[in-house]
C-alpha cells in the first residue's frame, strides 16, 4: 500500500517539478547559492555520523535548543546536523547552533534529492520535529535502515480528518518511526487512531516547556524595560506573533481600554510583535494611519534615541522574550484570525496573565491547561479582548493571581526533554 501513495506522491511531484522548474531554475541562478544548493540535496558534509534534526521555523528552533543542549551534554563527541524550512528559521539556528552543529535550508522532497541527501549526511538518526512529516525522506530512511523519530509530535483535530483520508500513504510512513513522541495523551490517541502500531506511539510531553525561560527578577525586568524605553511605572500589554487582519482587531481593543472611563489609566503602554518580517511596513503604515503615539524598535536601534511612544512596533527579530518578559500582560496572537494560534507558554512562564482568541488550534493543548489552570482567558472579538485587558488594567491583584497560575502550569510540565534525550540514547546506543 505505502508503494502505491509513493507512486502518486512522487506523480504529484514531479508534476509541480515540470510545472515549477523555470522558477527553481531561476532561484538557483539568481538567488542565494547556498540555500538552494541545500534545497537540491548538495548539503555540506560533517564529521562522522549526525543526528539530523529537521525544525522547519522559528518557533520549532526554539523548541529542539534545550534538546540539542542536553544531547551535546550527554554525548560531547556527537555530530549533529540541523535544517531548516523558513529563511527566519535558519538566522535563529545560526544565533544558537553555529558552534554546535551543521546547518542548512531542508532539501526538496524529490526521491532522488533526499536520496542524494542522506548518502551525502550519512546519519545515525533523523529526528523530526511536531508535524514534519516528509514521504520520501521518511521511506528512504526505511530503505538504508536509518532510524528516525517525530519528537513533540502533535497532531490536532482538526488535520486528523486529512491524514484518515490519505490513510493509504500516512500509515505505512508513521510505522516507519522508531518512536513518535507525543505533546500530550489527546496526541497519542489520534495517531493510534490512524492505526499506527501502538509500541511505536509514546506520550512524552511537551518539549516547549523546559526551553523556556522564567520569570525575571525586577531588577532584570527594569533593565529590559529600559532597553526599550518603557517606563518603570508602565502598564504594558505584548501583543505576540499577530497575524494578518489581527492588528487591527488588538488596536481597536487598545483604543477601547485606553477610553474606558471606569479603570484609570496613568500611564500604559502596547508592544505590538508581527510574527513575520515581511509584514512590518504594512503593520507600521496602519499605526501611521491611525495617528497614535508610536515608534518602532528598528528606529529605537538605529537612532539610539527611546522617545516617548503609546505603541511600540517591535520590528526586530529575536526579541520577542524580551518583550514578553518587559510587560505585565500578554495577548497571544495567531489566534483571534484562523491561522491556529502561537506558543502561549512564553508569556505563562514568565508569571504573565495570558489572553488569547478562539483559534488555538495549533496549541490546544497548551491552550486547554493553562485555561483549565485559571493561567489564561479566551476571548472571541475585539471587544472581548477589550474587556478582559480593561479588567486586568484595573486590578494588578487579579492579573499578579492568573499570572501565577499560568507560571505553575509550566513549571509542573517541565521534564519532556529528559525523557526524549533517553529515548534517544536507546536508539543511538
Amino acid at each position: 500500500m505505502v508503494i502505491i501513495g509513493l507512486i502518486l506522491y512522487n506523480a504529484l511531484a514531479t508534476l509541480a517539478f515540470l510545472v515549477c522548474w523555470p522558477y527553481l531554475l531561476a532561484a538557483c541562478l539568481l538567488g542565494r547559492r547556498g540555500k538552494w544548493r541545500d534545497r537540491c540535496g548538495r548539503i555540506p558534509r560533517g564529521d562522522g555520523r549526525p543526528v539530523w534534526i529537521h525544525a522547519s521555523s522559528v518557533g520549532e528552533v526554539g523548541v529542539i535548543a534545550p534538546l540539542v543542549a542536553e544531547l551535546k551534554k550527554r554525548r560531547p563527541a556527537q555530530a549533529i546536523a540541523i535544517s531548516t524550512m523558513t529563511g527566519t528559521g535558519q538566522a535563529r539556528a545560526k544565533d544558537l547552533f553555529c558552534q554546535a552543529a551543521t546547518i542548512f535550508f531542508f532539501p526538496l522532497d524529490f526521491f532522488w534529492v533526499q536520496a542524494r541527501t542522506l548518502r551525502r549526511l550519512d546519519p545515525a538518526l533523523v529526528i523530526l520535529v511536531e508535524t514534519e512529516l516528509w514521504p520520501n525522506l521518511l521511506w528512504q530512511c526505511h530503505q538504508r535502515k536509518i532510524p528516525v523519530m517525530l519528537v513533540n509530535a502533535r497532531l490536532s483535530e482538526r488535520s486528523l480528518p486529512h491524514y484518515i483520508r490519505f490513510a493509504f500513504l500516512f500509515r505505512p510512513l508513521l510505522d516507519t518511526f522508531r518512536v513518535i513522541a507525543c505533546q500530550s495523551e489527546v496526541d497519542a490517541e489520534r495517531y493510534r487512531s490512524l492505526g499506527v502500531k501502538p509500541e511505536i506511539v509514546r506520550m512524552l510531553g511537551n518539549m516547549k516547556y523546559d526551553g523556556i525561560k522564567g520569570p525575571v527578577e525586577a531588577a532584570e525586568k527594569e533593565k529590559i524595560r529600559r532597553k526599550f524605553g518603557i517606563p518603570t511605572d508602565a502598564v504594558v500589554l505584548t501583543a505576540g506573533s499577530t497575524r494578518e487582519g489581527e492588528e487591527t482587531l488588538v488596536l481597536d481593543a487598545w483604543a477601547a481600554v485606553m477610553q474606558n472611563q471606569k479603570i484609570k489609566i496613568q500611564n500604559a503602554k502596547l508592544l505590538i510583535a508581527p510574527r513575520h518580517p515581511a509584514r512590518f511596513a504594512e503593520v507600521e503604515d496602519l499605526l501611521k494611519k491611525r495617528a497614535v503615539k508610536y515608534r518602532s524598535r528598528s528606529q529605537q536601534r538605529k537612532t539610539g534615541i527611546l522617545a516617548e511612544f503609546d505603541i511600540l512596533l517591535l520590528d526586530s527579530i529575536g526579541e520577542l522574550v524580551s518583550a514578553y518578559a518587559a510587560a505585565d500582560m500578554a495577548f497571544v496572537a495567531g489566534s483571534l484570525v484562523p491561522v491556529g494560534g502561537h506558543n502561549p507558554l512564553e508569556p505563562a512562564a514568565l508569571g504573565l496573565p495570558v489572553v488569547f482568541g478562539p483559534h488555538m488550534f495549533n496549541a490546544q493543548e497548551s491552550a486547554d491547561s493553562l485555561l483549565a489552570a485559571g493561567g489564561a482567558q479566551q476571548v472571541d472579538s475585539a471587544d472581548t479582548l477589550a474587556a478582559v485587558i480593561s479588567e486586568w488594567v484595573g486590578d494588578p491583584e487579579k492579573r499578579r493571581h492568573i499570572g501565577q497560575m499560568a507560571e505553575k502550569v509550566v513549571d509542573e510540565k517541565r521534564g519532556s526533554v529528559r525523557r526524549t534525550i533517553e529515548v534517544v540514547g536507546t536508539i543511538l546506543t
